[in-house]
């Protein structure tokens, strides 16, 4: 191990403590919250899935490998692209499992780059890892004989963590003509972080037409949301009209508590497990599946997906904001504490501690705002 990683591997290990603090999983929880009333039964939303099968594929050696998820019975002749990007030292497809099986069956194609291989990977060969692995699977897609066929005017991004943070530079990349990726229609990063601050590529060039949704949680003890409001007000070049800032709210009312903290958008499902990861047994401990998944991150996404892949903007797609954020009811007919969603950054609180666990700031904590930035897009889009 190179010494000066030594600070970054000792700062995600305390992490993972500070998550021990999950409620049980649901399977365990009679009381988990559902949107339906208690008068009309309690229970998790039933997706009505197009598939009833994942396909899975494995490509490459190290740290541009990628696994392919694809639909099945019945298989489709072609499908939408949702690239998955995973936070960091979180390389088992499992850990996110429940999230990828949902979208799949759901009718997208899954590709999930493994940017990283151990601590020896470079957080500057990120990027370059997950643009080689996304090319790759889009080729392998579209020459496999016994692939489903990518829709590339359908492509998506959605990343968790350090994942967060790599789906905002790869949508500022896609903005090159010479970068041979796809349009992106939507790019959602939810608890975004950075492992090594960097200065290209400039979150400026994420195109107008791109929905964006940087979502964070408000007991997120290890990136906080500087990130995450760095990333909001730096893409400048996105109107209002097509991106939300989402701030996920703990309840502590019933039993599991749905506590909003860096781990939650994990989904364990243990058929995806390929035995890998450092923190492998650990970290699908924690990714139990609750109403903030189905009901939150999930459906959030999905909105995103559909009005992204139907050119739409989240303004005509977010119709009522309530019913989107709307995470269900207890056992005993109290509501679930909904997300704040907003797409401006003044009109939401900050998340303490802003800058997560980190002892020396990367960049001192001060307000963030975006108004005149997005008020500038805005008018660039109306002319």
């Amino acid at each position: 191990m190179k010494p000066t990683y030594l600070p970054l591997v000792v700062c995600g290990m305390f992490s993972l403590l500070f998550a021990t603090g999950v409620g049980l999983r649901a399977e365990d929880a009679p009381s988990r919250p559902s949107r339906k009333k208690p008068s009309e039964g309690a229970g998790r939303i039933e997706h009505k899935y197009r598939h009833k099968q994942v396909e899975k594929y494995e490509f490459g050696q190290g740290p541009r490998s990628y696994w392919i998820f694809e639909p099945a019975a019945p298989k489709p002749k072609r499908a939408p692209v949702v690239v998955f990007l995973h936070g960091w030292f979180s390389v088992n497809p499992a850990i996110y499992g429940g999230w990828i099986d949902h979208l799949v069956r759901a009718g997208n194609i899954v590709v999930f780059p493994r940017y990283q291989n151990d601590v020896g990977t470079l957080p500057r060969d990120f990027l370059p890892n997950a643009l080689f692995a996304i090319h790759d699977a889009l080729t392998v897609l579209e020459a496999g004989a016994k692939h489903v066929r990518p829709d590339l005017e359908r492509f998506a991004l959605i990343g968790h963590s350090a994942g967060g943070n790599l789906a905002a530079q790869i949508a500022s990349v896609s903005a090159d003509p010479k970068s041979g990726l796809p349009e992106v229609r939507a790019v959602m990063m939810f608890m975004p972080g950075e492992v090594l601050p960097l200065r290209e590529p400039k979150l400026s060039e994420i195109p107008a037409s791109t929905l964006m949704i940087v979502a964070v949680g408000e007991d997120d003890l290890l990136v906080g949301d500087l990130r995450g409001r760095q990333i909001f007000s730096q893409a400048v070049a996105v109107p209002r009209s097509h991106k939300r800032y989402v701030v996920f709210r703990s309840d502590r009312h019933g039993h599991p508590p749905l506590i909003a903290e860096h781990t939650a958008p994990t989904s364990a499902n243990h058929r995806l497990d390929n035995g890998e990861g450092l923190f492998r047994a650990f970290q699908l401990s924690l990714g139990d599946v609750n109403a903030l998944d189905w009901a939150g991150f999930w459906r959030i996404a999905d909105a995103t997906l559909a009005a992204g892949f139907a050119g739409k903007s989240l303004d005509e797609a977010i119709i009522d904001p309530d019913a989107l954020t709307h995470l269900g009811y207890w056992s005993d007919g109290r509501k679930v504490t909904p997300p704040l969603m907003s797409d401006t950054l003044d009109s939401v609180p900050r998340v303490v501690l802003s800058n997560g666990i980190r002892l020396i700031p990367w960049e001192w904590p001060v307000k963030i705002t975006d108004s005149a930035a997005t008020d500038v897009a805005d008018a660039k889009s109306t002319k």
